[in-house]
């Protein structure tokens, strides 16, 4: 008898303890969400009342209620979906252009370390180019369109998504790999078994931090050149000196940002889980 509550008990701690932390995670998780809310509502409250008090100039700084009033009126228009759908193309596609496609091209480098040497400081000048110096060129190389917009998000995301996968392939597991060559595996082999696989962290950081340039790079490239999209309604509040329009386009771009910075998120636990299932 003695022995079955010697042997149960351990087991009951070590089932008792993930579950315990767990509910601290979710406690702390719950927290957080509850302050950064209290936060914005508070600093809202506080403008808008001093907006009402006359203490902060509405035509320097607005006021949450004429943000949302541009907001509202924007919607009603039709206006703001078309200029939410033309930014959210852009930025997707540009995306799959540049960090998708960044990402494979690191992954590449790893099979010839003398290419990835030789074209390392062409990539770190790349990387250095702002992109509002480059946007008015690709607009007279490719038009005003569509492409522009997504060769400037592309260039904006593909330096940080090579480098980042690279720098994932070249930590892949030196042991592992030794081991699949004593196998007889092929180089394609090893790449797809431990190469890829491991490189994965690095290459969904790399697509997480590609989300807020890849914003940055649409709205530029709409700043330059567009007759739709957030950044020409921000174009337009400014050249109006409508403050309220001004912010209303930015309270679109962050909830663009926080958007798709969500759906990051799931595909990194999508993709993170599923390597640890292939291990």
């Amino acid at each position: 008898m003695a022995t079955a509550i010697e042997t149960t008990a351990p087991a009951r701690a070590t089932t008792a303890a993930p579950a315990r932390s767990r509910r601290r995670l979710g406690s702390r998780r719950t927290l957080l969400v509850v302050l950064q809310v209290a936060t914005v509502v508070v600093l809202l409250g506080a403008w808008e009342l001093g907006a009402r008090a006359g203490t902060v100039n509405t035509f320097l700084f607005s006021s949450p209620s004429q943000v949302l009033d541009s907001l509202s009126r924007r919607a009603a228009s039709g206006d703001l979906a078309v200029d939410v759908r033309t930014t959210v193309t852009e930025v997707a596609l540009g995306f799959l252009v540049g960090a998708v496609g960044g990402s494979v091209l690191g992954l590449a480098l790893w099979y010839s370390r003398f290419v990835a040497d030789y074209t390392a400081p062409f990539i770190a000048a790349i990387g250095a180019i702002p992109v509002l110096a480059i946007a008015p060129m690709t607009i007279i190389w490719f038009g005003t369109g569509l492409m522009s917009k997504i060769m400037i998000v592309g260039f904006s995301c593909v330096v940080v998504s090579l480098t980042s996968s690279y720098r994932g392939a070249q930590r892949a597991d030196p042991d592992q790999i030794d081991l699949m060559r004593s196998f007889g595996a092929s180089t394609g082999q090893i790449f797809t078994k431990v190469v890829a696989p491991g490189a994965l962290p690095w290459i969904v950081s790399g697509l997480k931090l590609n989300v807020g340039f890849a914003v940055v790079g649409a709205i530029v490239g709409e700043y330059i050149s567009s007759d739709a999209g957030v950044g020409h309604m921000i174009l337009l509040g400014s050249s109006n000196f409508t403050v309220g329009l001004v912010l209303a386009g930015l309270v679109v771009v962050m909830a663009i940002v926080l958007v798709l910075t969500f759906l990051m998120n799931l595909l990194e636990r999508f993709l993170l889980s599923w390597e640890r299932t292939t291990k």
